[in-house]
């Protein structure tokens, strides 16, 4: 990824934006989102982890995320390979550009991974945004590799933050999601559509969500399946068609329903 100077104003209007994924990396359509416009940035960004050492870390994502015994093949995307310091960098402008655009309120929900947590936390709030905790995916035993001597990588993690205070709300959330993630998947690191659909409970109705990182659409599709309004973006031509077909199987299921 890369952070390219733009003249890039935000839109007046957002709805013109709305119900589609754009293919356009992040930061450009966070540049582009209207001020306060948006009730939930809920987003997976790639991780730019999966190792100690320079030469892990620039492994494709699906050697450094898949375990080795996995015969599925992914495809792989963009952005991964950067180092702590570029990626806080990173993240710093797309999360500012996001609080730019969400309503006062206004929450983020952003999965992170062990390595990168204390990063992520610390750039949330460098980007102006009120670090309100964090929950953990569990993804259930069997799902990662044994550690020996060790403790197994069987969780990620859901940074929570706010647009200054939080608005009322008769949603609660648990801290912790055990969830199995159903086989086979989509994404080299898709995320449970369960715990997608109760993330947007969290959204009022009529709601905005977006979606940065759309990948195989996961999020968007719990937000339109929830009836929200919604807009992402994907630059992968293949991730896109993934998540334009699995966004569009959602509206065909509504229309069938009506």
């Amino acid at each position: 990824m890369t952070i390219h100077i733009s003249d890039a104003a935000p839109a007046a209007d957002i709805a013109p934006m709305l119900n589609q994924l754009h293919r356009v990396d992040a930061l450009a359509l966070a540049r582009t989102l209207p001020d306060q416009s948006v009730d939930l940035v809920f987003t997976d960004p790639p991780y730019a982890s999966g190792g100690l050492h320079l030469s892990a870390r620039s492994r494709a994502p699906s050697q450094k995320y898949i375990n080795s015994d996995t015969k599925a093949v992914y495809t792989d995307f963009e952005g991964d390979n950067m180092d702590q310091r570029a990626w806080a960098f990173w993240c710093h402008a797309w999360l500012t550009e996001s609080r730019r655009a969400m309503k006062p309120g206004a929450l983020l929900v952003c999965f992170i991974d062990w390595r990168q947590l204390a990063t992520l936390t610390d750039v949330v709030q460098a980007a102006g945004l009120t670090l309100r905790g964090i929950a953990v995916w569990d993804k259930t035993p069997g799902r990662t590799r044994p550690r020996r001597g060790g403790f197994a990588q069987q969780a990620e993690f859901i940074v929570w933050a706010s647009r200054g205070p939080m608005n009322d709300s008769d949603v609660y959330l648990p801290g912790v999601f055990p969830t199995r993630l159903a086989l086979p998947k989509q994404h080299v690191t898709e995320k449970p559509i369960e715990l997608a659909r109760d993330v947007v409970r969290l959204v009022p109705d009529g709601g905005v969500v977006c979606d940065l990182f759309a990948g195989s659409g996961t999020f968007l599709v719990a937000a339109r399946e929830a009836g929200l309004q919604w807009v992402g973006c994907e630059t992968s031509q293949a991730y896109h068609a993934i998540a334009s077909t699995r966004l569009a199987a959602v509206n065909d299921s509504a229309a069938d329903v009506a």
